[in-house]
């Protein structure tokens, strides 16, 4: 559990439009689940209910997380990133259709550049770092936002860290590796880099956060959000 003091955030215009566009997509992509709250509380609210709805499962969340992913990212820039930043080739009637030559070498840096203006609206401010086996390509998330505002395990394993590293995988070609820190909510992401199993990963305590908002609407479900 967090031991620091919350962190103010001051939202940009563009914060403010990508957060605004994001939830239109999490409502397209859940069904039509919205929340009357402004900002990244209604974001949650949208994602707690969806987490909390009957026979509700990881992988449908982390569906849900990465088709509005995909839907923010146009359908420009996928075939972009994993032609110029992943080496894939494209369909183009050759034998090489669909074959992967990449990551390039400049892929895990630049992403590690270019995302901190692009995800701010989630996560709050983050700066480029090296990665763990001191390779660029790092990003380091000062404080999360929607760790801070949620302080919920489930939805950070299952609307952020999973669907993100399944996305970036899947959908672009590049390796992703998210790790929280529970303690200072500060957070690692390393592009170009396999993520362990999440039974396997370090990073994520057993059970549920002290002041889970969910753990409190749902305590007979509580084994089950956080795994």
């Amino acid at each position: 559990d967090c031991e620091l003091d919350d962190m103010q955030y001051r939202d940009s215009f563009l914060d403010k439009a990508l957060l605004s566009i994001f939830r239109k997509f999490v409502e397209e992509n859940t069904g039509g689940v919205t929340s009357d709250k402004p900002g990244i509380e209604g974001l949650l609210e949208q994602g707690r209910t969806f987490m909390l709805q009957p026979d509700q499962t990881p992988e449908a969340q982390h569906t849900m997380v990465k088709e509005t992913l995909k839907g923010l990212m146009t359908p420009v820039l996928p075939p972009f990133y994993r032609i110029f930043m992943s080496g894939i080739v494209p369909q183009l009637g050759t034998e090489f259709d669909g074959k992967q030559f990449g990551p390039w070498f400049y892929a895990p840096f630049l992403t590690s550049f270019v995302t901190p203006t692009f995800f701010a609206f989630l996560v709050g401010p983050s700066r480029v770092n090296r990665r763990k086996d001191g390779q660029l390509g790092g990003l380091v998330v000062e404080k999360c936002k929607f760790l801070q505002e949620s302080g919920c395990k489930g939805l950070c394993l299952h609307q952020c860290k999973l669907p993100a590293q399944g996305f970036f995988k899947e959908e672009l070609g590049l390796p992703l590796t998210v790790s929280p820190n529970f303690v200072t909510q500060e957070c690692q992401w390393s592009f170009g880099e396999e993520p362990l199993p999440p039974e396997d990963d370090p990073s994520f305590p057993k059970g549920c956060l002290a002041g889970c908002e969910s753990r409190r609407l749902v305590a007979d479900k509580t084994a089950n959000l956080c795994t």
